[in-house]
């Protein structure tokens, strides 16, 4: 099973520093890990890993946090 630490890397290297969409960073993310490794994490986890980058900090969203495909995300300008 893989650690939250290692899926928050995976999430920070498919953040650019152009917007995207949310759904497309978890769906990206979620592509480069193995499926076993996963462990019945879906998608809505790896929202919410962003969720918690957001309230650090790291990156930065415009939209809903809650409708994956309302939002946007990026790196924060202070991580580049």
């Amino acid at each position: 099973m893989i650690r939250d630490e290692d899926i928050d890397v995976a999430v920070l290297a498919s953040i650019t520093n152009e917007w995207q969409k949310l759904a497309f960073v978890v769906g990206k993310t979620m592509m480069q890990i193995e499926s076993s490794q996963l462990s019945g994490r879906d998608d809505l986890y790896f929202a919410g890993r962003i969720r918690i980058m957001v309230e650090s900090g790291l990156v930065e969203y415009d939209g809903d946090l809650q409708q994956m495909r309302q939002c946007e995300v990026r790196l924060s300008r202070g991580s580049n």
